[in-house]
Formats: C-alpha cells, structure tokens, sequence
C-alpha cells in the first residue's frame, strides 16, 4: 500500500479545527450590560467545562478582541475574579457603571447571571472526534527493521511554534540531525485536546520530511498515546494519521492510576484505568535514571507492542529525564522559537 501524503493530511486536519476565540467573542460580546456570565458558562458552551481556565486566559490577554467586555465574566462563585488591566477595582468600577451591585468583590450570581446564546460546542465535536477516530489496521512492528528514532515536539514563540523532530540511529543516542517547521499554533492548550494544538504542526512537519525521504521508522511523541482519557491522546492520533509507527511519552499523568506504591529506575509500573479495571492497561510509569525524581508516562501511541515500546525507550534514556530524541527536539524547538 502507498504511504498517505501527509501534506493533504496536514490540510483535511486543519480544515477541522474550530476557532475557539471567535466562539468565545461571540459570547462574550451576548452579555448585555448588567448581566454577567462564568468562565465556566462560556466553556459549557464550547462543549467542556475543563476549557473554562483557558477562557479565563483567554480573556485576561489585553490584546483578545472583546477585552473591553470582559469584566462581564466572573468566576463560578460570585468573585468577579481579575481583570486585563491588572486591577479587580477597575473591573469592580466597570461592573458598577452597569448597575451590577459589587460588594467585596463578589456579586450575586443569581441576580445577574444571564442565559447565554446556543452555538456549536466545538470541543464536544472535538472530544466526539477523537473518541470514533478510526485508527487503521496496525502492521506487525518488527524491532529489527528499525533504522532510525525520532522524537517530536513543539515550542512556542510569541506569534508562532515550531515543531522539531530530532533524529537518531537505532540505538536511540546517536544524532542524525533535527528537521523543523514553523507555524501558527492558533488553538489553545486545553486539557485533553493538545492533539488539536500540536498535531497540524507535527503534520506539516512530517510532510515535509516525507518529500525529502527523512521520515523515522518510529516516532516518540512529546504526549500520550493510549494514556488519555478518550485513549486517543496526541501519539495515537499522530500515528493513525501518518501510518508512522508511534509511543508517548508524557510528564504529566492526565489520567489512570499507578499500581505500584514507589517507582524505580529500570521497573515498568502498570497505569490501569482505575482501581476497579484492573485488566487495562493504558501505559507504564517510569523513573529515567536515579538523578531525578520525577517519572515519565510512556504509552502505546500506534503500530507498537509493549515490550518494543519499552526497548526503544530504554534505548532512548541518557542523563536526562526525557528520552534523548525528545530531549534534543524540545532544546531545537525551543531555541528557534525563542527568536520568533
């Protein structure tokens, strides 16, 4: 079967992904003049509540469209919380001229909560995406065909990112260069949702690897893979998309629970769902090496059995808590970002 072409990829996914700023102008600019609505409001409208710290952000940027509106919007338990302009007096003084009566810097919600247009909640399609993404058909991975390992991520300047993919010789030490791309990252960090952040990038970068014959044989994913709570996290997708043999490798653990009570280096602690599905299991804790403290949280992503996984990540592991083709491609990422 001939490989898909990743730049027409890179461009389906994009098409897909909504402009979460706009929703949230288009809210915000719904309040009439006093009345209020929560952070948590606006997100329920989006379609997740976990999105309300980014909206609270989001509107706390002097530079965001509605900023001159955004005193409108208070914290879930009354606090009308901060504003742009670095001063909850001043929020208070705005919400005042409305004849929104602020005491304390609370008001009643109850009083002035008002009930905020129906729009599309994007990140339900989105959640809704990910949970019925159809991975294709995995091909048996064979450890010894693999030649080269890259490893993926993405930093961010003040306007664009770059995402950079740092190669190695299969014995995941051995540097075979690192090949980046710069764009727009224009969807925001969510919880849950960085596949929609990051993956366009990572996309047009790959494609662009693809024309010049430089694509790795497997691919370590700054994220999670299975280790998500839709099992769908940004390695998976990535995987699934490009066909590219995929892991995970997180520092947060966004979800399930480690069965082992301590962590060693060189042990691969089970993360089970819960403790009451013992049987799944969504991927392993481990510690790099004994000069940190800190574990990682690696997960199938696509096209990868367990015990290859934990091969190539060994052979991956330096002095450094993250495996070295991440490492080295978070420390490309981030230099050439800093100059955007």
């Amino acid at each position: 079967m001939d490989p898909p072409d990743l730049h027409q990829i890179a461009d389906a996914f994009a098409a897909g992904i909504p402009n979460l700023m706009d929703q949230v102008d288009q809210l915000v600019r719904a309040i009439p003049p006093g009345s209020v609505a929560t952070y948590g409001d606006l997100a329920k409208s989006l379609g997740d509540s976990v999105a309300s710290r980014w909206v609270a952000t989001y509107l706390l940027d002097p530079n965001c469209n509605v900023a001159d509106l955004s005193h409108r919007v208070v914290r879930s338990t009354g606090e009308i919380g901060l504003h742009y302009s670095g001063s909850s007096e001043t929020k208070a003084r705005l919400l005042s001229a409305e004849e929104v009566f602020v005491a304390n810097g609370s008001i009643l919600l109850e009083t002035y909560r008002t009930q905020l247009p129906p729009i599309v909640p994007s990140l339900a399609k989105l959640k809704a995406w990910q949970r019925d993404f159809a991975c294709p058909e995995e091909p048996a991975f064979r450890l010894s065909d693999v030649e080269v390992i890259g490893g993926i991520d993405v930093s961010y300047g003040k306007e664009q990112a770059v995402s950079a993919c740092h190669l190695t010789k299969s014995n995941g030490q051995s540097s075979l260069g690192t090949k980046t791309y710069i764009g727009e990252a224009k969807f925001p960090y969510i919880t849950g949702y960085l596949a929609f952040r990051e993956i366009r990038l990572h996309l047009n970068l790959l494609a662009q690897m693809q024309a010049t014959g430089t694509l790795p044989d497997v691919l370590l994913v700054d994220g999670n893979g299975r280790l998500h709570p839709r099992r769908m996290g940004i390695a998976t997708m990535l995987g699934g998309l490009t066909g590219i043999p995929t892991i995970g490798v997180a520092k947060k653990l966004i979800c399930g629970v480690i069965r082992a009570p301590e962590l060693r280096v060189g042990k691969w602690e089970p993360i089970i769902a819960s403790k009451d599905e013992l049987d799944e299991i969504l991927g392993y804790a481990t510690m790099p090496h004994t000069k940190t403290k800190h574990p990682i949280y690696v997960s199938r992503g696509f096209g990868v059995d367990d015990k290859s996984m934990q091969t190539i990540l060994e052979r991956c592991m330096a002095e450094h808590r993250s495996p070295e083709p991440i490492y080295w491609a978070d420390r490309e990422s981030r230099k050439l970002a800093s100059t955007l």
